[in-house]
């Protein structure tokens, strides 16, 4: 049975040359996706089985190193409430702590040893990703690929 989903997006995107193609910035989620899948897989593998990948909104490059909640927030594009809930949880995880300073009312977040741990896991699994990539779509398109992808998001 034919899905009725491309003439729902014909009808909703006329004048598109493909409506039923997602576009940048889903196959960019798309792929961001299954980057977190695998980190998670990695993660769990190792015995990191309680990180969440809503936790990736703190665990994320770079790691939280004595930042503030709200700058975190907005990094991630939430609100301070919805972060300072994920910071309590890795808290209290053992993965991440909240300090005091002199110079700052507010507390600063950094990882603890064991957040270290998970930040470099997550990177090797990636580094790992992005040589599987460079296999399957081969060296030279791999690296004008990155070149573009490091062009778009440094500007």
């Amino acid at each position: 049975m034919k899905s009725n989903r491309q003439s729902l997006s014909a009808r909703r995107f006329p004048g598109d040359p493909d409506p039923s193609d997602p576009l940048i910035g889903a196959r960019l989620r798309f792929c961001l996706l299954r980057v977190e899948q695998r980190v998670g897989q990695a993660l769990a593998s190792a015995g990191f089985t309680d990180i969440q990948t809503a936790h990736f909104k703190v665990l994320r490059f770079p790691p939280p190193e004595n930042e503030r909640p709200i700058d975190l927030a907005q990094r991630a594009g939430m609100s301070k409430q919805a972060m300072n809930y994920l910071l309590q949880q890795l808290e209290e995880l053992g993965y991440l702590q909240r300090v005091s300073t002199d110079e700052s009312p507010a507390r600063l977040v950094s990882l603890t040893e064991k957040g270290w741990k998970v930040a470099e896991l997550q990177r090797a699994t990636v580094h790992e990703i992005e040589r599987e990539w460079e296999q399957l779509i081969g060296s030279e398109r791999f690296k004008t690929f990155y070149a573009v992808l490091k062009e778009l998001s440094d500007g």
